[in-house]
């Protein structure tokens, strides 16, 4: 599934550091904190005619529908050719070393945008070929990790929370006890938490009621950890990345995950005869919990910047970004894209509203930003403890 590992911080931090000329970290702010990158290119021209392709795009596997792809090949009469790649990191590793030539990375994690300006691999967008920009919601239109979106355009947009079966555990309980249902004994062998060091440790943090979800505090993140190891006696918990049908088909009861992944197990691994009544996703509910979002970028050394561009234009068309929802899953960052609009037209259960975003989450949201080495380590160094049993 496309959400592998792509918002993990980079493993080899320090090589890839070298690679992209990263001195520091390009935020430094918590939660929703504004970064601000400057450009180190300059953007394409105004008004050039679209090359012949063929566009050349960079992404994960299945996270665009190939309808999608077909209607902009002939809207402008070019072939689209897309690599795949399975994590953030591999990505940038291939792009930084020139392993791959391509003209448009889909799937940015923003909080390696500035890597990625740092190292001059992206150039900054020319808005006037992307007048569909402005479809874009207004908690991204000008985020955190890019000022003005002068680098990047949003593709899609998802938060984390719990997903469950509702045949099983109540949604009142659920609200009740919130992040402490993952520690709930009764569901023991039935739990899982998201593979994904970053995604799982600001869990534990938010369960403590702290809502500094970038720290560099040691001792909050080995609390943070602690709290995670309770989970191997208490409920034999899982960890991995298969919410997405690991709940919608019963094999556990609950799971901590992203939105889409209901949204997605809804539309394919239910069982025969089980309909997406059975599911069910919840958010903290005051709003803040983690936001996230992917972004899609023109390379530095594009060989056809100006079809990047119609793309990305392409793509920010309500009807195109409704129509590769359907059927991909993954929520388009688009303002008009609401639960309500979604439902009335029948591409989300009613019951799976909470996995829609609304504009307050997205705006009060918190940001799993970039890191500095040295607490980056600490996160990844407990997180290894927690997996490794120690």
């Amino acid at each position: 599934m496309p959400h592998t590992s792509r918002r993990q911080f980079l493993a080899n931090a320090a090589h890839l550091g070298l690679l992209l000329g990263a001195g520091g970290s390009v935020a430094a702010a918590c939660g929703g904190g504004n970064t601000r990158t400057s450009a180190t290119l300059e953007p394409i021209k105004d008004g050039l005619a679209p090359e012949k392709g063929p566009l050349r795009i960079y992404n994960y596997a299945d996270y665009v529908s190939p309808d999608t792809i077909a209607g902009f090949e002939a809207l402008y009469g070019v072939k689209v050719e897309i690599t795949t790649f399975d994590s953030d990191s591999e990505a940038i590793t291939k792009l930084a070393s020139r392993a791959v030539r391509v003209d448009l990375h889909h799937s940015m994690a923003p909080n390696t945008i500035g890597r990625l300006i740092q190292g001059k691999l992206i150039r900054p967008i020319n808005k006037s070929y992307i007048p569909n920009f402005a479809n874009v919601g207004s908690g991204l239109a000008d985020p955190y990790y890019d000022a003005g979106s002068a680098h990047s355009v949003p593709y899609t947009l998802f938060s984390t929370g719990i997903g469950y079966r509702a045949d099983r555990i109540d949604a009142a309980e659920v609200e009740s006890l919130g992040w402490d249902l993952l520690w709930n004994e009764q569901f023991k062998g039935q739990i899982s938490i998201i593979d994904d060091y970053r995604e799982s440790l600001a869990m534990a943090i938010l369960r403590s009621g702290t809502r500094d979800v970038n720290t560099t505090d040691p001792v909050v993140i080995a609390s943070a950890g602690a709290a995670l190891k309770e989970l191997v006696d208490l409920v034999n918990v899982k960890v991995n990345i298969e919410g997405y049908k690991d709940v919608p088909s019963g094999e556990t009861s609950t799971a901590h995950c992203w939105s889409a992944d209901m949204l997605v197990g809804a539309a394919g691994y239910l069982p025969e005869g089980v309909g997406p009544d059975v599911l069910g996703f919840w958010y903290p509910p005051d709003d803040v919990g983690v936001v996230n979002n992917d972004c899609m970028g023109v390379l530095a050394d594009a060989e056809n910047p100006v079809l990047a561009h119609l793309y990305m234009n392409y793509l920010l068309d309500l009807q195109v970004a409704e129509d590769n929802f359907a059927v991909n899953g993954y929520l388009p960052a688009l303002a008009d894209l609401t639960a309500d609009r979604l439902i009335g037209k029948g591409l989300v259960p009613d019951n799976l509203r909470n996995c829609v975003p609304t504009q307050a989450q997205i705006d009060t949201g918190l940001r799993l930003i970039e890191l500095e080495l040295d607490a980056d380590t600490v996160w990844q160094d407990t997180w290894s403890s927690f997996t490794a049993g120690g």
